[in-house]
């Protein structure tokens, strides 16, 4: 099961991106099938069905409202998700971005990282925010495998890819992004890329994809269900208006260009 599991790893790894926590078996070996069997993989149509109208809806109504340091962003999130189905590619990451930091922040407060280095040439200097980071995965994965935690196989390998993705795409620098997305903290927030250089659905695949797994992370230890919620009358409301933004995007794609 580790071999099998690091394979799908590895596969979301080599697109830059990681085993998304709320996904089905199916959702990871079709996207897997997608990277393995093309020279140019495209795996956006397959996250527009995973990050749909209702699976977005559901997280919004009945997942962050109530999952811990998560719910003190959730009006963010929701006008990040707003965005998103409106078109509106560039407000929509910039605005989901920090809630990754901001969260992570939290994390590594609440976990008992350390924020300087205790030894070595560094020793007394403080870590930057991907180092931060990098050890939360650590003590998240060391968490796992001491209590048992579920299909500890699974976990640890999902665990890696996602301080992976942190190292060497979202926090890396802006110069040495190695994909066309460009779904780079630095870039994004420090103005470094410019309007040709990003604005995409992946984007905001990716970024929402971040916050869904601090979700997973804060559910290691909180009575939070690993899985996505499933849809209420609420949601399904909400999903109806989101399905209004995309057809409302369409308008105002033929009105500028």
């Amino acid at each position: 099961m580790e071999t099998f599991v690091n394979y799908y790893k590895d596969l979301f790894v080599s697109v830059g991106w990681f085993i998304p926590s709320h996904s089905t078996m199916g959702d990871i070996i079709a996207i897997a099938k997608e990277i393995s069997d093309s020279e140019s993989p495209d795996i956006t149509p397959y996250l527009e069905e995973l990050y749909s109208s209702l699976n977005q809806a559901a997280m919004v109504t009945e997942r962050y409202p109530v999952v811990p340091h998560i719910c003190e962003y959730k009006e963010i999130i929701s006008e990040s998700i707003e965005a998103h189905f409106l078109g509106l590619n560039y407000a929509a990451v910039t605005t989901l971005m920090p809630v990754v930091e901001g969260v992570g922040n939290k994390l590594v407060e609440e976990w008992g990282i350390e924020r300087k280095f205790t030894s070595g040439k560094l020793e007394g200097k403080s870590k930057s925010t991907k180092v931060l980071f990098s050890d939360l995965a650590h003590k998240c994965k060391e968490y796992v495998v001491e209590n048992n935690l579920g299909m500890v196989s699974q976990i640890v390998p999902a665990l890696e890819a996602f301080e992976h993705y942190l190292q060497n795409s979202f926090y890396i620098s802006s110069g040495k992004y190695a994909y066309d997305d460009k779904t780079n903290r630095h870039g994004i927030l420090h103005g470094a890329f410019k309007d040709n250089d990003f604005g995409v659905p992946m984007n905001f695949y990716k970024t929402i994809g971040a916050v869904e797994f601090l979700c997973f992370i804060i559910s290691l230890k909180e009575p939070i269900s690993f899985f996505a919620p499933s849809p209420t009358e609420k949601s399904y409301l909400l999903a109806k208006y989101y399905d209004s933004c995309i057809a409302n995007s369409k308008i105002r794609q033929k009105i500028l260009g």
